[in-house]
C-alpha cells in the first residue's frame, strides 16, 4: 500500500473512531446531565396545557383544536384514556405500548417521568427515540372525564431547522477536511517521492540529480541535508577517482624505471654503469616500498583498523631522535638547526607520532634554500602541548595552503622529484586520529610555520 493511501486510511480511521467517541460521550452527556432537564421542561409545558384546560373549561373538541395547534409548534401529544382510547396530535408514535407507570398515572395522579426513566443506550441517544413511553404525563379532566396527557418534543420538526443546519456544518467540514487532507498528503508523499527517485539516481552514481523540493518544515530540512549529501558524495566519488590515478601514476613511472633499468643490466654494460642502474632500481624499489607503506597507513586509519598501541610518549625525546637521523641530509645543505625542547608528553602511538615529525621535518631540510635555518620549538601547558617547525625555505602560495594537505597534492613540479604528496596527508590524518590539529603560516620565498596542537587530558 502507498503512504499516501496508509494516510489516507489511516486519517478516515480516526475520523470514524472520533465519531463513535463523540456519540459514546455525547449519550453519556445526554443521559447523566441533559434527559433529567429536559423531562422536567416538558413536564411543565404538560402541566401547563393542563391547567389551561381545566381553568377555562375547555370542552374535548376545542381541547383537540388547541393541542393540534401545539402539536404544530414542534411536540408530539397523545390524549389517552384508561380504557385504551387515544387522540393523537402530530406526528404518531412508532410504538404505541403502555407500561405500568403510564397505568399509575391513572390510578396514583403522580407525573408521569418517561424521559427521565426511558432506558439508557451508548450508542442511539434515547432522545430520538420514537416511543410513547419516552415521553412526559400528566392527568387532564376535559368534560368530567380523566384523560392522560402525554407529550415529546417532535424529532422530525426538530431535524428539520437546527439540526439540519448543524449536520450540514459538520458535513461541510467533514468533507473539507478530507479535501485538505489528501491535498497535505499529496505534497508531503509527492516530495518524498522525489526523494526516493533522488536517492535510486544517487545509487546508480549520479550526483548531479537536481533536488526541486524548497520548503521550511522538516521535509525542507531533510532536502537541505540530503542535497548536503549529495555534494559530500560527488567530492568523495571524485576524490576516490582522483586517488586511484594518481596511485597508478605514482607505482607507474617506478615501474618503468625498474623494468628499463633491468633490462640494460641484461645487456653488455661496463662495470661503473651496472652500479649505477643497480643503485637506481634499488632507489626505485624503496620508493615504492615507502609509497605503500604510506597508503597502508592512510588506509588502516581510514577504515579505523590500524593496530593503535597508545602510551605516554616523550615528544622532546622523539624530535630528537627525528633530527638525529638526518642530521646528514641537514649537513649535505648547509642547514642551521635551532632546537628548543622542554619536556613534554602526550598519549599517542609511538609509531604513528614518529612519522608525523619525520614527514614534518623532512619537508623542512628538503624545500630550504641552501644554508637555511629550521627551527623547532616544543612546549606544554596545563591544556595543551604545542610543536612549532619553522624554516627558511621557498615557502608556499596562498592559494594552495587549503590543499597541501590532500592526498597526492604537490604544490609545484620542483616539489614533486622525491615526494609522492602523502606526506602531509598522513601528518594531518594521525593528528586527527589523536584529536590534535595543525596549522600552517606560510609566505612565498620566506618560509613555512607548521604548528601541532595535542589537547592534554
Amino acid at each position: 500500500m502507498k503512504l499516501q493511501q496508509r494516510f489516507m486510511l489511516y486519517t478516515c480511521l480516526i475520523v470514524l473512531i472520533s465519531i463513535f467517541i463523540g456519540f459514546i460521550c455525547s449519550n453519556l452527556i445526554y443521559n447523566h446531565v441533559v434527559k433529567e432537564q429536559m423531562n422536567d421542561r416538558y413536564l411543565a409545558i404538560a402541566e401547563q396545557l393542563s391547567k389551561q384546560i381545566k381553568e377555562h373549561e375547555i370542552t374535548l373538541r376545542a381541547s383537540s383544536d388547541f393541542l393540534q395547534t401545539m402539536s404544530d409548534l414542534g411536540y408530539q401529544i397523545a390524549l389517552v384514556k384508561e380504557d385504551g382510547e387515544m387522540k393523537m396530535f402530530g406526528e404518531p408514535f412508532k410504538t404505541e405500548k403502555w407500561n405500568d407507570q403510564m397505568h399509575a398515572l391513572f390510578e396514583g395522579g403522580k407525573a408521569y417521568n418517561g424521559i427521565k426513566s426511558f432506558k439508557n443506550s451508548y450508542l442511539i441517544m434515547s432522545h430520538f427515540a420514537n416511543d410513547i413511553k419516552n415521553t412526559v404525563g400528566t392527568k387532564i379532566e376535559i368534560d368530567g372525564e380523566e384523560w392522560g396527557l402525554f407529550l415529546r418534543p417532535n424529532n422530525i420538526s426538530f431535524f428539520t431547522e437546527f439540526h439540519l443546519i448543524i449536520f450540514g456544518f459538520i458535513f461541510a467540514v467533514f468533507v473539507s477536511s478530507i479535501i485538505g487532507i489528501l491535498f497535505m498528503s499529496r505534497k508531503v508523499t509527492q516530495s518524498l517521492s522525489e526523494l526516493t527517485s533522488a536517492t535510486q539516481e544517487m545509487a546508480n552514481h549520479n550526483f548531479q540529480y537536481p533536488l526541486m523540493i524548497n520548503r521550511k518544515d522538516e521535509i525542507g530540512q531533510l532536502a537541505d541535508r540530503f542535497r548536503m549529501m549529495q555534494q559530500k558524495l560527488e567530492n568523495t566519488d571524485q576524490a576516490r577517482k582522483k586517488f586511484v590515478n594518481n596511485v597508478s601514476h605514482d607505482f607507474q613511472s617506478p615501474l618503468l624505471n625498474i623494468r628499463g633499468y633491468s633490462e640494460l643490466l641484461n645487456g653488455e654494460i661496463s662495470s661503473s654503469e651496472g652500479k649505477k642502474y643497480n643503485h637506481i632500481i634499488q632507489t626505485e624499489a624503496k620508493r615504492l616500498s615507502n609509497l605503500t607503506k604510506q597508503l597502508l597507513i592512510l588506509t588502516s586509519i581510514d577504515q579505523g583498523t590500524y593496530p593503535t598501541n597508545k602510551q605516554i610518549v616523550r615528544v622532546d625525546e622523539q624530535l630528537h631522535q627525528v633530527v638525529h637521523s638526518m642530521l646528514w641530509r641537514i649537513e649535505e645543505k648547509g642547514l642551521e638547526i635551532k632546537l628548543d625542547l622542554q619536556p613534554v608528553s602526550v598519549y599517542a602511538d609511538r609509531t604513528l607520532l614518529i612519522n608525523v615529525w619525520e614527514n614534518l621535518i623532512g619537508n623542512a631540510i628538503k624545500y630550504n634554500k641552501e644554508f637555511g635555518e629550521i627551527s623547532i620549538h616544543c612546549n606544554e601547558n596545563e591544556s595543551e602541548a604545542v610543536v612549532t617547525i619553522r624554516d627558511t625555505g621557498i615557502g608556499i602560495e596562498q592559494h594552495t595552503l587549503e590543499k597541501i594537505f590532500e592526498r597526492f597534492y604537490r604544490v609545484d613540479q620542483a616539489r614533486n622529484k622525491e615526494g609522492m604528496g602523502l606526506g602531509l596527508s598522513i601528518v594531518q590524518e594521525v593528528l586527527s586520529y589523536h584529536n590534535a590539529s595543525i596549522e600552517v603560516e606560510s609566505n612565498e620565498k620566506e618560509g613555512t610555520i607548521f604548528t601541532t596542537v595535542f589537547p592534554k587530558k
